[in-house]
Order: structure tokens, then sequence, then C-alpha cells
């Protein structure tokens, strides 16, 4: 008897046992059962749902203030007043981290989803254009040498020009964001453009009249998503990176605002004397929403790999073993 069929039947099983909270049936509930039943995926969306809602309540706990600074608290270490100590302000370390989501993916967010919809929209019209003569094509050309001088340079160091040629302030970083991360959008949508435009079902639509903006809304970006919402997830937690590391320098966030990255850069010196509670507890924080992002970014990715979906999981190794064993 072939060894493959037994591991089939124990497949579907680790991924639909226990009580799924959506349906098994639904493409939501059969994507739940598949990160489910991986922790190095699931482990992200935990971490994000807890930063989410650690930001959500924040102003309803009953904790210190996140902005009022007491002179009296001048760095003190962790302890029960203050779990993770104060800062050389006098601030709750442990307020503030609570509170810092709020802003942070906030700005990561808006950033993100602007990138993605101007990104992807000359994405899509670039890659389905792209070859033609006359103006579409010259116009696909354009959009592509501009991108390619924006990718010249570094991103975050193109970032910081921007966020000091408009300004220090929340809007001008999330501007300054969204422009860095447009060429992103707009090859990866090109490329599944590119892609989809020679399939039948595409071809048939334009033989039938459809014009290009029907068939990118009906036919080509609904099945150009997954790679997209993967890119999107992943780059929310790069623009909280970026986000951290353009206050860092003082060109993000003004203080006192609770965020990750000033709060980083306001204990970075104290710590070669001893007090590293100032920017370590904000780094753990940032570290973890990035590495959370990451993962959730991974699991979209591969739940869109029908090899990735058909793997089974530990759980299914581990049946299919005993099977064996009992055999």
């Amino acid at each position: 008897m072939s060894d493959a069929p037994l591991l089939a039947q124990q497949a579907p099983e680790s991924h639909n046992s226990g009580g799924d909270s959506v349906p098994a049936g639904t493409v939501l509930g059969e994507f739940w059962s598949f990160v489910r039943a991986r922790p190095g995926f699931l482990a992200g969306y935990v971490i994000i749902v807890t930063v989410v809602v650690m930001g959500a309540v924040a102003p309803i706990l009953p904790l210190a203030s996140p902005v009022d600074a007491d002179a009296s608290a001048y760095l003190l270490p962790p302890g029960w007043a203050h779990p993770m100590g104060t800062d050389t302000a006098g601030l709750d370390i442990f307020s503030r981290v609570l509170h810092a989501p709020r802003v942070d993916l906030l700005i990561a967010l808006i950033s993100t989803l602007a990138a993605a919809l101007a990104g992807g929209t000359l994405g899509a019209y670039v890659g389905l254009w792209d070859g033609m003569r006359g103006p579409k094509g010259w116009a696909s050309t354009l959009v592509m040498r501009t991108a390619d001088v924006l990718q010249a340079f570094p991103v975050f160091a193109l970032a910081l020009v921007l966020v000091a040629v408009m300004g220090q302030g929340v809007a001008s970083i999330v501007i300054a964001l969204g422009i860095v991360n447009i060429p992103v959008y707009l090859r990866l949508m090109r490329g599944e453009t590119l892609t989809l435009r020679g399939q039948a079902f595409v071809e048939a639509a334009r033989i039938a009249g459809a014009s290009d903006s029907t068939l990118l809304r009906r036919h080509i970006v609904p099945n150009a998503m997954a790679p997209i919402l993967a890119q999107m997830t992943t780059n929310v937690g790069v623009a909280v990176l970026l986000t951290a590391g353009l206050s860092f320098l003082g060109a993000g966030v003004r203080a006192p605002t609770p965020e990750w990255g000033s709060m980083i850069a306001m204990g970075f010196q104290n710590v070669v004397t001893g007090q590293w509670w100032p920017s370590i507890f904000p780094g753990l924080a940032l570290a973890l929403t990035v590495f959370g992002f990451g993962r959730i970014g991974a699991s979209i990715q591969a739940w869109s790999n029908p090899r990735e979906r058909a793997r089974p999981t530990p759980r299914a190794w581990a049946a299919f073993r005993q099977g064996r064993g009992a055999r």
C-alpha cells in the first residue's frame, strides 16, 4: 500500500480539528485553518492583535500620563510603580510603550494604503500598456523611468530628504513613506498584469470590446491581489520601522508624543551607563511588531501558493508516523 493516501487523509484532519470560529467551507475559514495549523504564521497574528488592542485600550487604562513629565522620577528602574521604569524626563515608559502604536500604526497603515493604491493603479495600467505604440506606450515608459529614478535612492535616505523638504510632522511622514513605497507596488502589479493579460479570459474580454479600465477592474486586478496583500502586510512593518528611524534621528514624530523611535533615541545614551530600560523596552516592542507583520505577509504569500497549501503540517506528519507505526 502506498503511504501517500494515508498522509493525504491525515492532513485535512489537522487543518479542521478543533472549534473554528469561522466556517471551514469558506475561503476565510480555510485560510484560518491553514494559519492555525502553522504556529510560525499564527504567532504573527497573535502579536499584531495584541499590539492593536494594546494601543486601542491604552487611553482608558489607569496608567500614568504618557506626556506629563515628573522631574522627581528621573531614570527610575523598573519597579512596582513603574513596570518598565522611567526615562530622563521622568516619563513612564510602560505607559508610553502602550500608547505608541496609536501613532506608529496609524502612520504605517495610511502610508501603506496610499502607496498600494497609487502604485497598484499605475502598475496595472503600465503593465497593460507595456509594449504598445503611441501615447499609451510612451506613458508606460515614462512611469517606469520615473520609478527607476526613485528606486535609485536608498529608501530611508529618500524618506529623510522628503520629510526635510516638507517639514517635520505626521502628515509629512505619511506622504514621504507613501512616495518611497509607490515603486514597490508599481513593479509588483506591473509584473502580475504582464502575466495575466495574455490569459485566455482576458483576451476574450478584450475581443468582446471591454475597455482598459474594465479589463483591469473585473479581470486583472482581482486575480493579482494575493501578492499585493502580502506585500502590504510586510510593508506596514517596514513603514513602522522607517517611522521609528526618522524619529530616532529627530526628523519624525516630535516629543513628547509617545513613539517607539523617539523613545529609543531618548534612552540610547543611557545604555552605556547601565540604564538600559528606556531603550530596550520600546526596541523590543518595535522588533516584535515588525516581526509580526512579516509573519502575516509570509502567511498570505504561502496561502497563495498551492504547493504550500498542500504541504503537510508538522501535526499531519506526526499523525502519519503514528499511523505507519501502528501498521
